[in-house]
C-alpha cells in the first residue's frame, strides 16, 4: 500500500506558508533545507506523518505535485520508465527523513516518489 501526500510550489515560502495558515488553518514547520512541512488539520506538524509540504518552485515543479510513498524508489523508478514515464532527476537524500525522485507519468503529470528512512 502506498500513501499519497501533496507538494505545493512557491516563489516565497514564508508568504505561501502564511497564506495556507491564515486561509485554511494549516500548521507548518520550516525545515533547515528550504522546505515547509504542513498538516491540514491544524495540529502541530509531525515530521514523520505530515500531510504534505510547500517547496521552492523548480524547473519541473511548477504546479501541485502528488507525493507517493514507495518502499523502494529504485524499483519504482524502473517501473515508471518501463511504463512510458520519464525520470526528471536522480534520487536525492532529503535530510534524515528519506529520499525523493521526481518523475512524469505517461500523461506528463509530475509526481514525487518518496522513500522514507523511518520504518
Amino acid at each position: 500500500m502506498t500513501r499519497v501526500k501533496f507538494e505545493l510550489p512557491a516563489d516565497d515560502l514564508n508568504r505561501a506558508t502564511a497564506f495556507y495558515r491564515d486561509v485554511f488553518g494549516w500548521s507548518a514547520q520550516q525545515l533547515p533545507f528550504g522546505y515547509v512541512l504542513v498538516d491540514t488539520d491544524g495540529d502541530p506538524v509531525d515530521p514523520a506523518d505530515s500531510d504534505g509540504g510547500i517547496s521552492p518552485r523548480t524547473e519541473f515543479v511548477q504546479g501541485p505535485v502528488l507525493i507517493i510513498g514507495v518502499p523502494s524508489i529504485d524499483e519504482v523508478a524502473q517501473k515508471v520508465a518501463q511504463a512510458g514515464g520519464t525520470l526528471l532527476n536522480a534520487k536525492e537524500r532529503v535530510g534524515d527523513f528519506g529520499f525523493s525522485q521526481y518523475v512524469k507519468d505517461s500523461e506528463g503529470s509530475v509526481l514525487c516518489l518518496w522513500e522514507s528512512l523511518q520504518g
